[in-house]
């Protein structure tokens, strides 16, 4: 686990991961929402690679259907186009190599931002509010917007951000100090 972590930010010891001194409580559980849009995004990039990757096979089988027949062409015909376009691409088997580096990547992510919520869940479950730790599940495990946590819990935005958030957080943080 240790090597998934980003050490700048984060200890780890017997008990889990753990945010280092100068990171508020605060500053840790937001990092789990970006953790979250960091891994959103790459899986939105490997979703790319593969259409990517798909459409060149598809663009190579339909041009390998010719089977060695020579037709002439004008020139800037479609077949030179294409062969001039898949010229430049990468070819599947360097697409396939970057999808795998880019899929160990995210799949690391991935363990690290579970890894980190479970510690959170931990934390967050030794609060003895309901409303502090319906919250925090909301906000910083679930990553909903704050209009979303307000209207789940029937509150108003407002009382939810400036009144009942501040007294979670220290709730958070005073748990997580009896935790290590």
């Amino acid at each position: 686990m240790a090597n998934l972590v980003d050490n700048e930010h984060f200890s780890v010891d017997e008990n889990g991961i753990h945010y280092k001194a100068g990171m508020t409580a605060e500053q840790f559980l937001n990092s789990l929402r970006y953790l979250d849009y960091e891994v959103s995004a790459m899986e939105t990039t490997r979703a790319r690679l593969m259409d990517q990757r798909q459409d060149i096979l598809d663009r190579a089988n339909s041009t390998t259907a010719l089977n060695g027949v020579c037709v002439q062409h004008p020139l800037q015909s479609k077949t030179e186009s294409l062969g001039l376009e898949l010229a430049g691409l990468p070819t599947p088997e360097e697409l396939v190599r970057k999808l795998n580096r880019l899929q160990d990547r995210v799949n690391k992510r991935i363990d690290t931002l579970v890894d980190k919520k479970e510690q959170a869940q931990v934390v967050i479950e030794r609060i003895p509010d309901a409303r502090e730790r319906a919250l925090l599940t909301f906000r910083y495990i679930n990553n909903l917007k704050w209009s979303s946590v307000a209207d789940l819990m029937g509150y108003t935005i407002n009382w939810v951000v400036n009144d009942l958030k501040p007294r979670a957080i220290d709730a958070y943080e005073r748990a997580d100090k009896t935790t290590t």
